[in-house]
């Protein structure tokens, strides 16, 4: 295992266990079930996300001045850490601090876990499918026009076909991020709102970036 993969691995194992040990906390020890601590400030609630802001910073500084392995190693666990304790609040924050057991939440977990498992697992495929997605976005200027943006199922075909014919595993994958794609649609139907303005966002970015290359 290359060092990056094993940062990731770090990482992801640190995050499992921080997530999964706040949620059974809040479950089993908090008496308001909202994820609040045991240890006010005053009048104050310190919510636990705000120790993993504080995780993040560190690991964060550590990863910046430190070179060595064994400080990579334990900025990456304290980084996984910090990392699952924000999210397993995320939903709280995203509902106002109203309802901290949103399934939203899980949400961000699943997706979250989905990409340090694929840093892990499939991390030269990736590599090798973006240079070829660049590739085709170039060739079928899909970076111009908001409207060209929403092609997003024609790259996810472009992306079918640049898979190993034999790797029932990427296919899965593939199947698994469109249907859950499709769920989040249905679920939380402003997504698309989101999505056409980010279009737009984007597009007028690509002009800009034009503009100024050809100056």
């Amino acid at each position: 295992m290359n060092n990056k993969k094993e940062y990731s691995f770090l990482i992801f194992i640190s995050f499992l266990v921080s997530f999964t040990l706040a949620r059974v906390y809040v479950f089993f020890f908090s008496s308001w079930g909202t994820g609040r601590d045991f240890f006010p400030l005053e009048n104050y609630f310190i919510h636990h996300l705000y120790y993993g802001i504080g995780f993040l910073i560190v690991s964060g500084w550590l990863a910046i001045n430190y070179e060595e392995k064994r400080i990579k190693r334990f900025s990456s666990i304290v980084y996984g850490l910090g990392l699952g304790l924000f999210l397993d609040e995320i939903g709280l924050m995203l509902t106002h601090f109203e309802n901290y057991w949103d399934s939203i939440t899980y949400t961000f977990f699943s997706l979250t876990g989905l990409i340090f498992l694929n840093l892990i697992f499939f991390e030269d495929f990736w590599n090798e499918v973006g240079a070829d997605l660049k590739k085709y976005l170039e060739e079928k200027k899909i970076y111009y026009g908001p409207f060209n943006l929403m092609k997003i199922v024609d790259i996810l075909e472009v992306v079918n076909e640049k898979m190993p014919k034999s790797s029932k595993l990427a296919d899965i994958f593939l199947g698994v991020i469109l249907f859950v794609s499709g769920i989040l649609v249905l679920k939380y139907p402003s997504l698309i709102y989101y999505w056409v303005a980010g279009a737009f966002f984007l597009s007028a970015i690509s002009y800009f970036v034009k503009a100024v290359k050809e100056i």
